[in-house]
């Protein structure tokens, strides 16, 4: 989620000015550390939302769904819905 503020007639995203050529130098590290938070955050929401769609494709693939199906489903390939199946299918044994 995108949290976009106006403090003092200055417009902040995510905690980080809009307006980069605005930013004194004396926060600058700050503003850095920040976006590194925040990048840190999405990646790992992005690896648990791959986790939870590589189990739904393994539990659709189990009910009946094809690989060409989920590809299409997803954009992705079918070799990439494969390799899905075949590392859950190596983390069962």
């Amino acid at each position: 989620m995108t949290v976009y503020q106006i403090v003092n007639d200055i417009h902040y995203v995510n905690g980080v000015e809009l307006n980069l050529e605005e930013i004194n130098e004396d926060v600058i590290e700050d503003r850095v550390l920040v976006i590194k938070e925040q990048i840190e955050a999405k990646k790992n929401e992005l690896d648990r939302l791959v986790e939870q769609r590589d189990r739904l494709i393994v539990h659709a693939f189990k009910c009946g769904f094809s690989a060409i199906k989920l590809g299409e489903l997803l954009n992705l390939t079918r070799q990439r819905i494969y390799d899905v199946l075949n590392l859950s299918k190596q983390e069962e044994e």
